[in-house]
Parts: structure tokens; C-alpha cells; sequence
């Protein structure tokens, strides 16, 4: 496997995201209940669209530079933000790449003078939940609107 690297989300990689979200479901654990179901290309062209994210495409072949995920930054403060929607194509999940997709996204937020960040998890997604400990995020606690998630915070981007 080549290393993982990212790009900027674009419009050419709507259907593969459309694809890898095959359920309400699905889509709740993506995404929270920041997007609807079904998922259509009018809302990632709206997350695209909107300057205070900043959205990637993972790959791994440079060669095609052919999707197999998608993380997110959103700037909350002057040196804060949070990694949202973190997505790895289904056929790809085991191999590995989810704490190189984060570790991109935070190198990333580290370049645009993030020194903080925040994210939210679900409490049973065991194998997210190990890759952001991995990655030196804290479990600060349960979300005061959602029982059914973790709060995570990483407090120095600097790596």
C-alpha cells in the first residue's frame, strides 16, 4: 500500500462518498445530524461551499489518486478547530488508514495555525475511538445533547 495522502474534496468525488453512506444509519454515524438522508451532491457541494471548512479526499494511489476516504476541519476560535466527518470507503476499512487519514487532517489544521482540536464520536465505534486515542486525543466526556457521544480533544497540533 502506498502512503496515504490528501487532496481537496471535489465534486468528482461525490458519487464515491454518496456510495460509501448506504443508510440513514450509516450517514447519522458520518456525519451526526449535520447532513439528511439520502445524501445528495447539493449538500457536499454546500459543505464544500462553505469557507470555514476545510474538506480532503484520502488516497493512496498517486497514480489515480482514486478516493478511499474523507476527513474534515472546521475552524471553531482563533487556534481551534474540529475534525468532522471522517469517512473511509467501506472496501478499505481494516487496512490501516484511518489513523494516517486523521494524522493528515491534523498536519493539516496544524498548517492553518490550529493548535487545539475537538471532535465527536460515537461511543460504541470501538475502532474510531482507538485511532484518535492513538493520535493523542482525550475523551473529555459525554455530549450534553447526545448520550450516545464522546467529546475528544487533542490540545497541542504540533506533531
Amino acid at each position: 500500500m502506498s502512503r496515504l495522502a490528501l487532496r481537496a474534496f471535489a465534486a468528482a468525488d461525490d458519487a464515491a462518498l454518496m456510495r460509501w453512506v448506504g443508510s440513514a444509519a450509516e450517514l447519522e454515524r458520518f456525519a451526526g445530524p449535520t447532513l439528511a438522508w439520502p445524501l445528495t451532491t447539493e449538500q457536499l457541494a454546500a459543505l464544500r461551499d462553505d469557507p470555514r471548512v476545510h474538506a480532503w479526499t484520502a488516497y493512496t494511489d498517486p497514480a489515480t489518486r482514486a478516493a478511499v476516504g474523507h476527513v474534515e476541519v472546521v475552524r471553531t476560535g482563533d487556534d481551534a478547530g474540529r475534525v468532522l466527518r471522517v469517512l473511509l470507503d467501506p472496501a478499505r476499512r481494516g487496512e490501516g488508514l484511518a489513523r494516517p487519514l486523521v494524522a493528515a487532517a491534523i498536519a493539516y489544521a496544524s498548517a492553518l495555525g490550529m493548535a487545539r482540536l475537538g471532535l465527536n464520536v460515537f461511543a460504541g465505534n470501538a475502532a474510531a475511538i482507538r485511532a484518535y486515542e492513538r493520535l493523542g486525543f482525550a475523551d473529555v466526556g459525554e455530549h450534553p445533547a447526545d448520550p450516545r457521544v464522546r467529546i475528544f480533544e487533542l490540545r497541542s497540533c504540533s506533531r
